[in-house]
């Protein structure tokens, strides 16, 4: 599991007034949450740059995070995860990110992405669950887990139970949930055969007389 580093700042207000400060200066309000944070098990309420968070959040989500609280009498360093985030989908602002406080020595639960590689031989993949509930050291998170598409066919599905993942890593999710089934295509229906129109035959019936 790769480590990153961020930087964050105390936060010291709250509000409306001042969430649209935080907007103006590209910052983010956030929270670390852990048994050593705000002399133990409490919180500490911080502002974070959104540059540098887009862009773990977009290449490393799952990773360790090296966090470094700046602004207090002296600076703080945690480990942590992102665990959780509020965001506006139609503006794609982050309104609120959790940090939670991990420990490199004890077994954390949290969730990865599944990611798809290839295509379906044949039918059309329908997505189940998107991500694993897992358990493991923090250092042993996968950076992904994948599912091969390549030799799957019309009627083949992929359920939990069918990953692998590594020794070291308990998957906390329902075995037989499933994350890929491959529906058969539909043919297209021809079109009926219109019937004869029965005047035409009646025309032709006279005609034969």
């Amino acid at each position: 599991m790769e480590n990153v580093s961020l930087q964050v700042n105390y936060r010291t207000k709250t509000g409306k007034s001042y969430r649209k400060e935080l907007t103006r200066r590209g910052m983010v309000p956030g929270v670390i949450y852990g048994k050593e944070v705000g002399d133990g098990g409490g919180s500490i309420p911080v502002e974070v740059e959104f540059k540098p968070l887009k862009n773990i959040l977009s290449n490393a989500k799952n990773s360790i995070i090296d966090l470094t609280v700046q602004g207090g009498d002296a600076p703080e360093n945690f480990k942590v995860l992102i665990k959780d985030m509020q965001h506006d989908p139609i503006k794609r602002m982050i309104w609120n990110i959790d940090f939670h406080q991990i420990s490199m020595k004890e077994s954390i639960t949290t969730s990865i992405a599944i990611t798809f590689n290839g295509e379906v031989k044949t039918g059309i993949p329908q997505h189940g669950i998107r991500e694993l509930q897992i358990s493991c050291l923090a250092a042993n998170i996968p950076s992904e887990i994948a599912v091969d598409l390549d030799s799957l066919n019309a009627g083949d599905t992929v359920a939990v139970k069918d990953i692998n993942v590594p020794d070291d890593v308990t998957v906390l999710d329902d075995p037989e949930a499933l994350i890929v089934t491959v529906l058969a295509e539909r043919k297209a229906e021809e079109p009926a055969a219109e019937p004869a129109d029965a005047n035409e035959g009646a025309a032709a019936g006279a005609t034969e007389e």
